[in-house]
């Protein structure tokens, strides 16, 4: 194989049903280019690997690997220590590319020798794509990129729409004990160190909508992680200087009031008015700032003078009727 330029890894578990077309889409999509691909099983429970060992045989750019079921995160780590290319891209095993995703991607790599591309890809429900179209230009400033990013609007906090350099993400490890946003975490170390960022305005990837995949289904405890991990973050961009907005923040406040199951009543109560303390820290925030919806700024502001409850009540009747 030539000199390899790209590297794609996949971290698989129980995968069976999704993970054929996954692959199927990249192989179409890179052809004979120097690409390999790298596939780890999670230690999953149905044919995965079988399925996987198939592939690694008719695939020589394919390499597969097989570990103990220890979460995504110590998957991903797997994978990016076997990876020998000079970019790194992340491809989930239930979503796929599409047909000129790879020469898109090597074109901006070759025009621009970014830090990080980043492209527009579809919310893909019920083989419905919906384009999710990011708003920055070709060429991103740095902090232009952190405000987006902290808006989490199209530009979400995950590696599927971004490759980026490899000498920066071999740097640094994901954290093996998070249930959730183990990506977001890896992020926050890697984009200070961008000096470089291009935005593709095309669709490239599908982000297929599961209802019943790990986002939709959350505990109260990965919620309470995930506010801390984020407001990390926002303490971290802001130490350094960069333009951030607190909204990303607030979404993971407004998704524990509201969406949260604890059977722990104490600690919930608990937590909820460490919450509203915060919430009167950021009110101005919260009010002023633009770019938080409406609908966040209702649901704070009734967490805010207590009645968050009675909110609460109301949104389930309408989910309900729905």
């Amino acid at each position: 194989m030539d000199s390899i330029e790209l590297s794609v890894i996949i971290p698989a578990y129980n995968a069976c049903k999704t993970i054929g077309r996954c692959l199927d889409s990249l192989l179409q999509s890179i052809q004979q280019a120097p690409v390999e691909i790298i596939c780890v099983d999670d230690g999953s429970k149905d044919n995965t690997w079988d399925i996987l060992q198939t592939y690694s045989k008719r695939c020589d750019c394919l390499r597969v690997f097989h570990k103990e079921n220890g979460g995504v995160g110590s998957a991903r780590n797997l994978g990016l220590s076997q990876a020998n290319g000079d970019y790194i891209a992340w491809v989930d095993s239930d979503d796929y590319v599409t047909r000129d995703w790879y020469e898109t991607i090597y074109a901006g790599l070759e025009k621009y020798n970014p830090d990080c591309l980043v492209f527009d890809y579809f919310y893909t429900r019920d083989d419905v794509d919906e384009p999710q179209h990011i708003a920055l230009p070709e060429k991103v400033d740095l902090n232009a990129f952190v405000y987006e990013q902290s808006l989490e609007r199209e530009l979400k906090n995950f590696l599927s729409n971004q490759v980026i350099r490899a000498s920066l993400l071999k740097k640094v490890k994901f954290n093996e004990t998070y249930h959730m946003l183990e990506d977001y975490d890896v992020l926050t170390q890697v984009t200070p160190k961008f000096k470089n960022i291009v935005h593709i305005n095309k669709c490239l990837y599908h982000y297929v909508q599961n209802e019943s995949s790990l986002t939709h289904s959350v505990s109260s405890e990965v919620l309470w992680n995930n506010i801390d991990i984020v407001k990390t973050r926002y303490d971290y961009y802001s130490e350094l200087g960069l333009h951030v907005s607190i909204n990303d923040y607030l979404i993971q406040v407004a998704a524990y009031l509201y969406d949260s199951k604890n059977n722990n009543c104490s600690q919930q109560k608990k937590r909820v008015i460490q919450l509203k303390k915060s919430l009167h820290r950021y009110w101005k925030n919260l009010f002023i700032d633009h770019d938080i919806s409406y609908k966040l700024k209702i649901k704070l502001g009734c967490a805010i003078i207590g009645i968050e409850d009675i909110l609460n009540i109301l949104l389930k009747l309408k989910r309900s009727q729905c």
